[in-house]
């Protein structure tokens, strides 16, 4: 009788390991989405070359490619409010009505991606030319995260 207790109390536990397991791995992938992610190149001088992804968990993640101060991967959490304002800045600019380029034909600019995912619409947008002020507006706000403390450098 003892035997069959711990057989099946053994039972349970890898039973309700696996359940949990699971659980976690399923809600790891929801909270884990590509909101916003900004890149740039550096064209032609001296202009920064990096990258920033913004996830629906709130972490930022950042890499410094070249010409900025910080060289390499680099990751911070917004507040709930910063991501927030962040957030309502796309809605509010109406984000997927620009268009999906604005070229020019100058060569020597750094080239300018911003891509958006919300409820399920996605629109990434290549700057480079031309572009309209609330546009710009956007991608000075997502550049402003550089300057701001919080940045803790990742080893791998």
């Amino acid at each position: 009788m003892t035997k069959l207790l711990y057989i099946f109390s053994l039972l349970f536990v890898f039973v309700s390991c696996k359940t949990q397991k699971s659980a976690i791995a399923d809600n790891i992938n929801e909270k884990t989405q590509l909101v916003i992610e900004y890149s740039q190149t550096a064209g032609y001088g001296n202009n920064p070359e990096y990258e920033i992804q913004l996830f629906s968990n709130r972490q930022m993640y950042l890499t410094a490619k070249k010409n900025l101060d910080k060289q390499g991967k680099y990751m911070r959490t917004l507040s709930e409010k910063e991501y927030n304002q962040v957030i309502n800045a796309f809605k509010g600019a109406d984000f997927f009505s620009f268009k999906d380029e604005y070229t020019g034909n100058i060569t020597d600019l750094p080239v300018r991606y911003l891509y958006f995912n919300y409820n399920g619409k996605e629109k990434k947008i290549k700057d480079y030319y031309n572009t309209p002020p609330e546009l710009k507006e956007l991608e000075y706000m997502i550049q402003s995260f550089l300057d701001r403390v919080g940045w803790e450098k990742l080893k791998w």
